[in-house]
C-alpha cells in the first residue's frame, strides 16, 4: 500500500508564512525587542514538521509571543550572538526551541531565560543539569515498537539495531532494557562508517533475525537505508522506523508522534512556567502519548510477512487522522468533525482524534469552553463547588470530551466530601455526635465513593448505639407530655444512629401527626 501523508496544506503552509513575516521577521538591523512579556518562539528550521509542532504551540500557547527561525537568522544576521544578548537584555520571560539545533543553541548563548524545547529526540544529549532547560521529548518509546513487531510476528524473537552517535545510542540502548518484558532478544551495535553498516548487515545474513529497529541516527543515509532495506526484504525482517517517509520509501512499519500534540504539550508547560506555578526543574521531560502508525503494506507483502487486520486496521485510522487534519487546516470544520468522529466510533479513546476534536469544537463555539472552563476553575477556588460543577457540565454539553471538564467535577466532589467529612469530625471531637452523623451522612451523598467518610459514620454510630435505649426511653416521655418538637428530633437523632430501628420509625410517625393535628386545633381556636 503507497502512504499518500500530505501533512499540511497550502493554506495552513500561507498562514504559517503570514504569521512568520508578521510577527517574527528579524532584519539583520533589528532593534532590540522592547519588554513587552511576550515570548520568542525559535525553531531550527521551517519545515514540515517543525510547523506542526508550532502549530500546537500556537493553539495553546496563553502569552503574547514571536517566532524566529535560526537559519533566517544565521543568514541575516550572521552573529547569532548578538541575536540571543537582546534576548536576554530585553528580559523576555521565556523561550520555546523548536527542533534540537535551536534547542542547543539557545542554551549555549542565554543564561537566566527559561528554555523549553519540543520536537527533540533523545533530549539526555542537551544537557539538562542546569535546571533552565525542560520540554518534549520527540521520542516513542521503544516498547511501541516491540509490541507492534510481536503483533505481526508473535514468534519474534531476535532483534537488531545500529548507531553511530552518543544521540543515537540514547534511543538504541532503550531497547536493551526493555526486550525480555516484551520475550524478545535485543542487540545494539555501534558502526562509525558505511562500510562497517555493510559489514555488520553482512554478517546478519546467517543469523535468525526477526526484527531491525531504526533510531534516529546520521548512519542511515540514502545509501545505508536503501541498503537496509532491500536486505530486509530479502531476508523476511521486519524493518521499524520512527520517520514516516522511510516507511513509503521502504519499511514495514513506523511510528512517529503526533507533532502537533508535542507543540501544545510544550506551550502548555510554557503556560505554567509563566505563570510562576512551575519552573523547569519540576517540569523535567515529558512525552506525548499520541502517536500515528504508518504502514506499508508492499513491502511487508514482499517481505513474506502476512499482517494481521489489527495492523491494517491501525494504518488505516492514521490515515483518516491525517485527512482530518488536512481539512482542519483547510479550516472545514465540519468536514474534519465528521472525520474525527468517525475514527473514535471506532476506536473510542484514540487521543489524537479526542484532541482534535476539541480543537475543532473549540473554533467552532469561539472561547466558550475556555470562557466556561476559567469560571469553574474560579468557583472551585472560592469554595463554590455546586456551581463550579454547573460550569463543568455547561463545557462538557458543549463537547463531552474534555476531559479536564470531567475531572473537574471529580474534583469538585472529591474537595466538597472531604470538606464535609472534615467538619463531621470536628462536631464528634466537639462531643456534638449527631451533628457529627449528619455531616457525615452529606460528605457520602456528595461522594459516595468517599470510603473514609463510610468509615467515619461506622464509628460515629458505634459510639452512640448503646445510648439509644436511654434515649429512646427519654423521647417517649417527652411525647407523653406533648412536647412534639423536642420528641420528633430526638427520635430523627434515634435513627441516625440506627436507621431501622421500627419503634422509633413509629413515634417519630406519630410525634409529625399529633404536632400536625395540634397545629390545626390552634388555628382554628383563633378563628
Amino acid at each position: 500500500m503507497k502512504l499518500n501523508h500530505k501533512l499540511y496544506s497550502l493554506t495552513f503552509i500561507i498562514f504559517i508564512a503570514a504569521t512568520y513575516f508578521s510577527l517574527s521577521h528579524i532584519s539583520a538591523d533589528s532593534k532590540q525587542l522592547k519588554n513587552s512579556g511576550s515570548i520568542e518562539i525559535l525553531l531550527s528550521l521551517d519545515n514540515n514538521i517543525y510547523e506542526q509542532g508550532l502549530f500546537g504551540i500556537q493553539s495553546s500557547i496563553e502569552s503574547e509571543y514571536r517566532v524566529s527561525y535560526l537559519n533566517i537568522l544565521n543568514e541575516e544576521q550572521g552573529d547569532l550572538g548578538k541575536y540571543f544578548r537582546e534576548l536576554e537584555s530585553s528580559n523576555v520571560p521565556l523561550l520555546i526551541a523548536v527542533g534540537p539545533t535551536a534547542a542547543k543553541v539557545a542554551k549555549e548563548n542565554l543564561i537566566n531565560v527559561p528554555i523549553v524545547f519540543a520536537m527533540v529526540n533523545s533530549p539526555k544529549s542537551l544537557g539538562l543539569e542546569s535546571g533552565r532547560l525542560c520540554g518534549v521529548s520527540m521520542d516513542v518509546p521503544i516498547q511501541d515498537f516491540f509490541r507492534t513487531l510481536k503483533e505481526i510476528n508473535p514468534e519474534a524473537r531476535n532483534v537488531y539495531s545500529v548507531y553511530s552517535t552518543e544521540e543515537g545510542a540514547f534511543s538504541a540502548v532503550e531497547g536493551e532494557y526493555q526486550d525480555l518484558t516484551n520475550k524478545l532478544l535485543y542487540y545494539a551495535k555501534k558502526t562509525q562508517t558505511s562500510s562497517d553498516f555493510s559489514k555488520f548487515l553482512d554478517s546478519l545474513s546467517d543469523q535468525d533475525v526477526d526484527g531491525f529497529y531504526m533510531v534516529s541516527d546520521p548512519i542511515y543515509d540514502r545509501k545505508n537505508f536503501q541498503l537496509l532495506s532491500s536486505f530486509c526484504k530479502k531476508n523476511g525482517i521486519v524493518l521499524m522506523t520512527q520517520f514516516p517517509s522511510l516507511v513509503k520509501t521502504g519499511a514495514t512499519f513506523g511510528i512517529n508522534p503526533d507533532y502537533t500534540k508535542i507543540g501544545v504539550l510544550a506551550g502548555s508547560m510554557a503556560n505554567r512556567i509563566l505563570s510562576g506555578s512551575s519552573n523547569c526543574k519540576k517540569e523535567g521531560v515529558i512525552y506525548s502519548d499520541q502517536t500515528s502508525f504508518y504502514l506499508n503494506e508492499s513491502y511487508a507483502e514482499e517481505s513474506g510477512l502476512k499482517l494481521p487486520a489489527s495492523i491494517i486496521e491501525r494504518a488505516r485510522l492514521t490515515g483518516l487522522l491525517s485527512a482530518g487534519v488536512n481539512l482542519l487546516n483547510d479550516d472545514k470544520l465540519k468536514a474534519a468533525r465528521y472525520v474525527f468522529e468517525s475514527i473514535l466510533k471506532k476506536d473510542s479513546k484514540n487521543p489524537s482524534a479526542i484532541s482534535y476534536l476539541n480543537l475543532i469544537i473549540e473554533k467552532m463555539t469561539g472561547t466558550k469552553t475556555k470562557e466556561l472552563m476559567t469560571l469553574a476553575k474560579k468557583y472551585f477556588d472560592e469554595g463554590k463547588y455546586s456551581q463550579a460543577r454547573i460550569e463543568y457540565q455547561k463545557v462538557l454539553q458543549i463537547n463531552p470530551n474534555i476531559t479536564a471538564a470531567r475531572e473537574g467535577i471529580q474534583s469538585t466532589l472529591l474537595t466538597q466530601s472531604e470538606q464535609e467529612r472534615a467538619q463531621a469530625n470536628s462536631h464528634f471531637r466537639n462531643n456534638r455526635p449527631y451533628d457529627a452523623i449528619k455531616m457525615a451522612l452529606a460528605s457520602i451523598r456528595t461522594l459516595p465513593s468517599n470510603s473514609k467518610a463510610v468509615s467515619d459514620l461506622s464509628l460515629f454510630r458505634s459510639n452512640q448505639y448503646s445510648k439509644i435505649p436511654e434515649y429512646f426511653k427519654e423521647g417517649v416521655s417527652i411525647y407523653n407530655k406533648r412536647e412534639y418538637e423536642e420528641s420528633i428530633k430526638i427520635f430523627e437523632d434515634i435513627l441516625l444512629v440506627d436507621p431501622s430501628d421500627k419503634k422509633a420509625i413509629e413515634y417519630l410517625r406519630l410525634s409529625y401527626k399529633k404536632r400536625d393535628a395540634l397545629r390545626v386545633m390552634k388555628e382554628k381556636s383563633r378563628n
